[in-house]
């Protein structure tokens, strides 16, 4: 999953959900490289 951070960063995050018991759990998340940070904005166009 690509996003944004308050900073205003790309960001890649990696979380899985528990329908169990409605759980996040934030397995990374890290600073996306330039061909993500790209793939995000032609995302949002």
């Amino acid at each position: 999953m690509l996003g944004l951070s308050i900073q205003l960063r790309v960001l890649v995050v990696v979380h899985c959900y528990r329908e169990k018991d409605s759980v996040i759990r934030l397995i990374c998340a890290r600073k996306a490289d330039k061909s993500e940070s790209r793939q995000y904005s032609e995302y949002l166009l």
